[in-house]
C-alpha cells in the first residue's frame, strides 16, 4: 500500500533526512522516498496508517503534513 504525503516546511537536504527518519521510525512503514522539489513524501506501507500519525512524527520540527492522495 502507498501513500503521497504533501508536505510544508521543507527547504534542504537536511529537511528531507529528518523527515525520512521520521517516517520510517512509523510501525508499519516499509520505506520512504521523500522529494524536495515536489515537496512530497512516498510512503510504502503494509497497512493503513492515517495522516494524523505523519504529523504527530512530525511533531516538534517545522514540517507538516498539508494533504494526501
Amino acid at each position: 500500500m502507498e501513500k503521497e504525503l504533501m508536505l510544508e516546511g521543507m527547504k534542504c537536504d537536511g529537511c528531507v533526512a529528518t523527515v525520512q527518519e521520521r517516517f520510517s521510525a512509523i510501525a508499519g512503514v516499509e520505506k520512504v522516498t521523500v522529494d524536495l522539489e515536489g515537496k512530497k513524501a512516498t510512503v510504502q506501507m503494509n497497512q493503513d496508517i492515517p495522516e494524523a500519525a505523519f504529523n504527530e512524527a512530525l511533531a516538534d520540527t517545522k514540517f507538516k503534513v498539508t494533504g494526501s492522495k
